[in-house]
C-alpha cells in the first residue's frame, strides 16, 4: 500500500518555503478519492436484496426470552417478507408481495415499523461512503493540513462544515460535522479488491462521548456484478439493542453516471 508523505527539502541556500498551492490540494483530494470503493461513483445505479431477518433470535438477544404473550406476534413479523432498494440517495424497505395486514396486532405494526427504519437507517449511513460525499464535492472549498499522524481536512461550502482526521495512508478515521447536521463520527474500513472499504461507523453527538445517542454500524460485503455491496449490517442504536441484517438474492442496476457537480476548490 502507498504511504503517502510530504516532505520539505532543506538546501544551502536560502530559499523561501512555499505555502502548499490549490493545485497540490486538488491532487491530494483525487488521490485521496482515488482510494476509496465507492461503487456509485462507477457505473452502479441501484441495487435490490431479500432482508433475512430473523425475529425469535432477536427477541431471545435483547429480552432473553420470548414473552409468552408475543409467540403470536413474533410468528406474524417472521412471516413478512422484505426487500429494500438501494440507489445513491436513499434505501427503501418494502414488504413483499404486497403491505402486511396486522389486524389489531399493534405490537406487530409498532415492530415492523422500527424494523424497516433500523434497516434503512443502516444502509443510509453505508452510503456517503459508497458515494464518496463524505469527502469534498462540487464548490466544497477545501484544505489539507498534514499532521503528525496523517491529515487534516476542513471543507466548508454551501450546507457543509466540517473537519475531517486521516491517518498518513489516507484512510478516514474520524470527523465532526457542524452541517448539514450536527454530530461527529469515528470510522473502521478494511482493504477491499477495489479500494477500502467501510467496515464500521459510528455516530454521535459532537458534545462528545457519554452523552447518548450514539449509534454504530458494521458491514460486511457480498461481490456482486463486479461491485462490493453490503451483504451483513449489524446496527447497535443508544439503547444497545442490536439488529443484525442479512442481505441475500441481490440484484444490482448498472449504467452510466453522470458528474454534473463542478469540480472541489481548495483554499
Amino acid at each position: 500500500m502507498r504511504r503517502l508523505a510530504f516532505s520539505i527539502i532543506l538546501c544551502l541556500f536560502s530559499v523561501p518555503v512555499i505555502p502548499q498551492s490549490a493545485e497540490s490540494d486538488a491532487a491530494l483530494l483525487a488521490k485521496t478519492r482515488a482510494l476509496y470503493d465507492a461503487p456509485f461513483t462507477r457505473n452502479l445505479v441501484s441495487f435490490d436484496c431479500a432482508v433475512q431477518f430473523d425475529w425469535k433470535k432477536h427477541l431471545v438477544d435483547t429480552l432473553g426470552a420470548i414473552p409468552a404473550n408475543a409467540l403470536a406476534t413474533t410468528e406474524h413479523l417472521q412471516s413478512i417478507q422484505h426487500r429494500v432498494f438501494v440507489d445513491r440517495s436513499s434505501a427503501t424497505v418494502s414488504a413483499i408481495p404486497k403491505a402486511p395486514d396486522f389486524a389489531g396486532d399493534q405490537p406487530a405494526a409498532q415492530l415492523e415499523q422500527a424494523f424497516s427504519a433500523i434497516v434503512s437507517q443502516g444502509l443510509d449511513a453505508w452510503l456517503p461512503f459508497s458515494t464518496n460525499v463524505i469527502l469534498p464535492i462540487g464548490s466544497t472549498k477545501f484544505d489539507f493540513k498534514k499532521l503528525d499522524t496523517g491529515y487534516k481536512l476542513t471543507m466548508n461550502g454551501s450546507g457543509v462544515d466540517a473537519t475531517l482526521l486521516l491517518d498518513a495512508e489516507l484512510r478516514l478515521t474520524s470527523g465532526v460535522v457542524q452541517l448539514p447536521q450536527d454530530l461527529r463520527f469515528t470510522t473502521e474500513f478494511t482493504n477491499g479488491p477495489d479500494g477500502y472499504l467501510l467496515q464500521s461507523v459510528r455516530t454521535g453527538s459532537t458534545a462528545g462521548p457519554g452523552t447518548g445517542g450514539e449509534v454504530a454500524f458494521a458491514y460486511r460485503y457480498q461481490t456482486l456484478q463486479g461491485f462490493q455491496l453490503p451483504s451483513d449490517v449489524t446496527i447497535t442504536p443508544p439503547t444497545n439493542e442490536v439488529w443484525r441484517v442479512a442481505l441475500t438474492d441481490c440484484k444490482a442496476m448498472s449504467g452510466v453516471v453522470l458528474q454534473v457537480a463542478p469540480t472541489p476548490s481548495a483554499r
